[in-house]
């Protein structure tokens, strides 16, 4: 840090610049990497510090430093508050400079522990042009209080007095520090290899990074894959399958991000992942062996040319912020004349202007109403004895196509239930219980973002066409193809779909009527056509006797708790004919039961032709 005040350094252009805060709670994904070479390519686009946090020191041996040369560190930054003008006289002979410099002295000296005192420059050591360190010692295992946190926010804004990027280095904790270093930075990276035991690690992790998020909604996260094995179009075996898994599972993950403008304040969902890699490479680590930066180390390397673009990703993403206020460090500093003139002023002004019309304030806006048509929108009022949980399957069925597990049906009610919390007018009722809504109250389901399926867009036309079969408001499918019941046993051979009970349901496809009764699947009825039998199980009534002809759209049935059931539903399954005696029969004939969705992919295929012809 070269010694100057705060408003000696002024930028040439209009990079905001800002805090960029490095974490995961998994050690080994590589934070010191990134802090160090990033904070060494940020040093090309402006002045640069980075703090190491991180008791072991790794950002510090990185640059080749030894903790134990240096009588200060970054504990200093919690242990005292230092001062803005660090004690230097003024670099102007004139009565007001001097007069200055001589008021914030005597504030100093009165009121350290407020204003501060000492000069922060000493701290620093220098690594490269542009860059310095704040280097970690063994005081880091001392606890940090409230006070100490509160020393160190006041010093690392007097920082950005001085520095255009401020990288910190963090050890893997989640801790009080962490937790306010992620509320005070403008940007925070998180960065993630591509294994398995990282990414589990990480779902956990963002699980209490996003309830931090909710209640501070400034928070802005990216998250960096690092030490990449090998290329996206590696061939998916082994290693490389894991990683192709897992970059689909980040590529979904994305945030709501707060957009203000002269029309008010609106949020955007945005991607959490950064579109780089930064590769596994011997070099990185033959340069930290070597305490140097790899851009310094090999400069034309894949690696170097990672962290670059990763500095220009983070450029970006920080002039995407609103700036701040330079100066707001010295209104923050206790001046007891100026803030009883400023609440003086404040009466005054106050004092003279009437108030305004009392004019209603408009709904606020949900961030999905933003990029969801009318049409993608569920909107329900509830009556007595409603439960949000059939709605949430529903929609969890529409938007995402998938029988969802209870956690992600919960995770979807909590989210819908805070969007309605959140937009809701005064005097509209809060709901306070995710489990029960009161009558009269109207809730919006909007899409979730806290629930992915990646097979959505091709299930999505194949369970749209099979709960369009029950004539029911909000149909749902509650059980797919092979997959297990919540009892175990065998696997299920066929789709549910969830109704009223007593909710008709409809012919796919026309065909001569076939039924039978069995204690597991009770009252059944078959349609048989063109050597293939689509089948309906455990009705409550059946419209048509064996041997009648339906046409395809008629009501054939209501849906029944006979035979083993846990609920009103209507089990649908398909065979197709064989000439042996084993499967099912319906008629004098017998059919292999498979996979339901083949009779729509059959029937989407006759269509075609017939459109086609």
């Amino acid at each position: 840090m070269a010694s100057r005040s705060s408003n000696a350094f002024v930028f040439t252009d209009t990079d905001n610049g800002g805090v960029i805060h490095v974490a995961n709670i998994k050690g080994g994904v590589g934070k010191s990497t990134v802090a160090t070479n990033l904070a060494s390519a940020l040093a090309k686009k402006g002045l640069t510090l980075l703090i190491d946090l991180d008791v072991q020191g790794s950002a510090t041996h990185a640059f080749g430093k030894d903790p134990s040369e240096f009588g200060s560190s970054s504990w200093h930054l919690f242990k005292k508050r230092y001062s803005p003008d660090g004690g230097i006289p003024p670099d102007r002979d004139t009565w007001k400079a001097k007069a200055s410099y001589w008021v914030h002295s005597a504030e100093s000296k009165l009121f350290s522990s407020i204003v501060g005192e000492g000069d922060i420059t000493k701290l620093r050591v220098r690594i490269l042009p542009g860059l310095d360190l704040i280097p970690a010692t063994a005081d880091l295992y001392n606890n940090v209080n409230v006070f100490r946190l509160q020393n160190f926010l006041f010093n690392l804004q007097l920082c950005r007095s001085y520095y255009k990027y401020i990288v910190i280095d963090t050890p893997s904790v989640w801790n009080f520090t962490t937790r306010s270093l992620y509320c005070h930075s403008d940007l925070n990276l998180i960065p993630v290899t591509l294994n398995a035991l990282s990414t589990k690690s990480l779902r956990d992790y963002l699980v209490q990074v996003k309830e931090l998020s909710a209640k501070n909604p400034n928070v802005r996260l990216r998250i960096v894959k690092n030490e990449v094995f090998g290329k996206r179009d590696s061939k998916i075996k082994g290693k490389t399958r894991t990683m192709y898994e897992n970059r689909k599972f980040l590529d979904s993950l994305c945030e709501q991000v707060v957009i203000r403008n002269d029309s008010g304040v609106s949020m955007l969902p945005q991607a959490m992942m950064f579109d780089l890699e930064i590769p596994e490479s011997a070099t990185v680590r033959d340069a930290q062996d070597e305490g140097k930066p790899v851009s310094q180390f090999k400069q034309y390397s894949t690696a170097s040319r990672a962290f670059i673009d990763l500095a220009k990703k983070v450029q970006f993403v920080l002039n995407s912020l609103e700036p701040k206020n330079r100066k707001a460090l010295r209104a923050a500093k206790f001046r007891p004349l100026y803030q009883i003139a400023a609440l003086l002023i404040f009466a005054l002004i106050m004092a003279g202007n009437p108030p305004v019309a009392n004019v209603e304030a408009p709904r606020p806006i949900a961030p999905q109403q933003l990029i969801e048509s009318g049409q993608g929108i569920i909107t329900h009022t509830f009556n007595e004895g409603e439960s949000i949980y059939k709605l949430a399957k529903y929609a969890l069925c529409r938007f995402r196509a998938l029988v969802p597990s209870g956690r992600e049906i919960n995770s979807y009610i909590k989210e819908t239930v805070d969007i309605y919390n959140k937009t809701r007018m005064p005097g509209e009722k809060k709901i306070k219980r995710y489990d029960w809504i009161a009558p009269g109250i109207s809730m919006n389901f909007y899409p979730p973002a806290t629930v992915d399926n990646p097979r959505q867009k091709e299930l999505l036309p194949v369970y749209e066409f099979f709960v369009s079969l029950v004539k029911d408001d909000y149909p749902y499918i509650t059980g797919d193809w092979c997959e297990r019941g919540s009892g175990g046993g065998r696997p299920h051979y066929g789709i549910d779909i969830a109704g009223a009970l007593g909710a008709e349901i409809v012919a796919p496809v026309g065909g001569t009527v076939y039924w039978y009764g069995s204690a597991a699947a009770g009252r059944t009825l078959g349609i048989v056509n063109n050597g293939t039998v689509i089948f309906f199980s455990h009705m409550h009534k059946r419209y048509f006797k064996s041997g009648d002809k339906v046409e395809k759209g008629d009501a054939i049935g209501t849906i029944g708790m006979t035979g083993r059931t846990s609920g009103p539903h209507v089990h649908i399954g398909y065979g197709i004919q064989t000439v042996g005696r084993g499967g099912a029969r319906f008629g004098n004939r017998y059919y292999e039961v498979t996979d339901p969705k083949l009779f729509f992919y059959k029937q989407m295929f006759t269509e075609g032709r017939q459109k086609a012809g």
